[in-house]
């Protein structure tokens, strides 16, 4: 009797630099495979050390970071949360966000967006700060 599990390995996924500047291996996204759930999509993403992402806006879609390991910064919305493994942080669609690793090692986080991520949603403004 199958449960319709799906298991990916990130691994096995490769990676790839997102649009934003890190790089990000999607795991999960409904629309590119069928899986059990259509509200959201997963990816792990890293930023090397002392790197950040491009500035941008996920206009419809809320994203949750969820910290695996090292340390960094993310702004979002003139707010800056301090980032080390363990930290969920959750940022409301419309509102600009950047991460900054600040750390001398990889940081490396999931990606939660809700709903999943689309391009078209997404608006990269193209200057770091």
């Amino acid at each position: 009797m199958g449960g319709g599990v799906v298991v990916k390995d990130f691994g096995e996924c490769g990676y790839f630099e997102a649009r934003d500047g890190c790089m990000l291996a999607e795991a999960m996204h409904p629309a590119r495979e069928t899986l059990p759930f259509r509200g959201y999509s997963i990816a792990r993403a890293y930023i090397e050390p002392r790197g950040r992402t491009f500035p941008h806006v996920l206009k419809n879609s809320a994203e949750t970071y969820v910290i695996l390991s090292g340390v960094g910064t993310l702004c979002a919305g003139g707010e800056t949360v301090a980032l080390r493994a363990g930290v969920c942080a959750a940022v409301p669609c419309g509102v600009e966000q950047y991460v900054v690793n600040g750390g001398d090692e990889r940081l490396e986080f999931l990606c939660i967006v809700s709903p999943p991520w689309s391009e078209d949603d997404e608006e990269i403004f193209a200057a770091r700060p």
